[in-house]
């Protein structure tokens, strides 16, 4: 999870750079949550308009 933060502009500034903009708020789904975080799976979901 430390490397959330610059992962998660990657989808904004996809949106960004496409010329379109965020139709809702950014979201983060962890489907997967183990005890250990280095095997957490996290969608980063960002709906472009």
């Amino acid at each position: 999870m430390d490397a959330i933060v610059p992962t998660a502009q990657n989808p904004a500034q996809w949106i960004e750079v496409g010329g379109h903009r965020s139709a809702g708020y950014a979201r983060e789904v962890c489907p997967e949550c183990p005890q250990d975080q280095e095997k957490w799976v996290t969608q980063l979901q960002e709906p472009p308009a």
